[in-house]
């Protein structure tokens, strides 16, 4: 269960860094960094949070759960998201692999 919510900035880099901060500054120090390229799965969550427009970002070491400002904002990041591992993840690896 999903007790509080907090306002958080994010960012996704091209390389699959999802970065998060209190705020908008881009030298501010983030307070999370998920590596998109081992998430497991991005999924709604509105059943888990009891929150609409919900969304879960399950990595292999813990599930953070985010949504947006509005459902057009929600439903944007949850398109990105859940597009990233599959169109970017295996660039990422092919070109690590040269």
């Amino acid at each position: 269960m999903v007790n509080r919510w907090q306002r958080r900035w994010f960012v996704l880099y091209d390389d699959g860094e999802l970065t998060y901060s209190v705020d908008e500054h881009p030298e501010t120090i983030p307070q999370a960094i998920i590596d998109m390229t081992k998430v497991l799965e991005v999924t709604t969550a509105d059943s888990i949070t009891s929150h609409p427009h919900s969304i879960a970002v399950t990595a292999p070491d813990r599930v953070t759960f985010v949504k947006g400002t509005c459902p057009e904002e929600s439903k944007w990041w949850f398109n990105v998201l859940v597009a990233f591992p599959k169109s970017k993840a295996t660039t990422i690896l092919q070109a690590q692999s040269k």
